[in-house]
């Protein structure tokens, strides 16, 4: 199974004995933990450099032509010009710890202008054209001589670092999460300054491995694993438990839990029965004006205006709302992800990372290329 749909990596790591960048590529496994795809050495961090980069990664992780879903990665010109021309088809988003390192240095001596940044940065209710308005309102009092070229820098960047344009695109729920979104901590951890490119190769297999290692752990513990049932919708909650992996269920167990404030307020069937397309409106029974759509087909497939679905990879609680009412037997494939799911074959599975293969093997190339 691939886990190359949401792509993290960062070219700001020099930490060898030539000062080169050293590009790791990181994926969110199953268990939301890092799984390396892929690592990369340039001689700099040219445009070029970066489209040859990106070429040589796509070509040893048999990306789909247009690229993976999306991209997190520094806030570089030139990793964004080089997504654009390698990954045409992929969402882009900077990592909000390179926003967050802006923020401190360019508002710095003023919390205020800070917090308000941050605010626009991670406000998930606001929308484009709101956002547009505090962007102005913002500029009006917290714009000086020191800061403006960087703001107006960030203004034309923000459909890749703010909430409002953002929030609906498919990056499995690292949006706003700092430590989720730095999977590539765990290759940047024991470089040094001396380190030659052939310790630092070695470094990157060690890593590899590991973490390979302790997704085959997870895997073998989940297969095997039956977790407690706590909420009072156990029929639900059970389905859940036993299709996802625990690090997933647990985030959807957190939905589940809400479903005693929530109700289907109005059902709308489609004017051909036969089409079996049904509109449900979902909301709070003590909050009547709030409500989210949620749309059935034939097929069993549901929408959400909410577009958690769309958003995280997994369903939300408006979904479980519906398929409750709708007394749904089994969670329909639309909203059951293989990437999020237990591999139920992992119970035969050796768990020894080191086993026969080599570093290329299953996609996975601590080596992708140097240039």
């Amino acid at each position: 199974m691939g886990y190359g749909d949401v792509v993290v990596f960062d070219t700001t790591c020099r930490t060898n004995k030539h000062g080169v960048p050293f590009v790791p590529f990181v994926g969110l496994s199953p268990h939301r933990t890092p799984i390396v795809l892929g690592c990369g050495v340039t001689t700099d961090q040219s445009l070029d450099s970066l489209v040859w980069l990106l070429r040589a990664f796509k070509q040893s992780n048999h990306c789909r032509r247009d690229g993976p879903a999306s991209v997190i990665t520094d806030d570089s010109d030139a990793v964004a010009g080089a997504i654009k021309t390698v990954f045409p088809g992929s969402y882009h988003r900077f990592c909000s710890w390179h926003v967050e390192q802006g923020i401190e240095e360019h508002l710095r001596g003023s919390s205020a202008a800070q917090n308000e940044f941050r605010a626009l940065m991670c406000d998930d209710a606001c929308s484009p054209t709101a956002f547009q308005d505090r962007w102005y309102g913002f500029m009006a009092k917290h714009r000086t001589a020191a800061n403006l070229r960087w703001l107006d820098a960030m203004y034309d960047k923000r459909e890749m670092w703010a909430a409002a344009f953002v929030h609906d695109k498919f990056f499995l729920g690292m949006v706003n999460d700092q430590r989720t979104e730095c999977l590539a901590t765990a290759l940047h951890t024991g470089l040094h300054e001396g380190m030659w490119l052939t310790e630092l190769w070695r470094h990157a297999d060690a890593c590899t491995h590991a973490l390979r290692g302790d997704v085959a752990a997870l895997d073998h513990q989940a297969a095997m694993s039956r977790l407690a049932l706590t909420t009072e919708h156990r029929r639900l909650e059970e389905r859940a438990a036993r299709l996802f992996t625990p690090a997933n269920f647990y985030l959807l167990r957190e939905e589940i839990k809400m479903l005693g404030s929530l109700d289907v307020l109005v059902e709308t069937r489609g004017r051909h029965a036969a089409s079996g397309e049904v509109r449900y409106a979902v909301g709070f029974k003590e909050r009547r004006g709030v409500v989210f759509d949620v749309e059935r087909s034939g097929d069993d497939v549901l929408k959400c205006s909410c577009q958690k679905m769309e958003r995280d990879g997994l369903p939300c609680r408006h979904i479980f709302c519906v398929m409750r009412h709708a007394s749904m037997s089994q969670i329909p494939a639309c909203c059951a992800l293989g990437r999020m799911q237990r591999r139920l074959d992992a119970k035969c599975e050796r768990l020894d990372s080191r086993g026969d293969e080599g570093p290329g093997a299953s996609g996975v190339r601590p080596g992708v290329a140097g240039r």
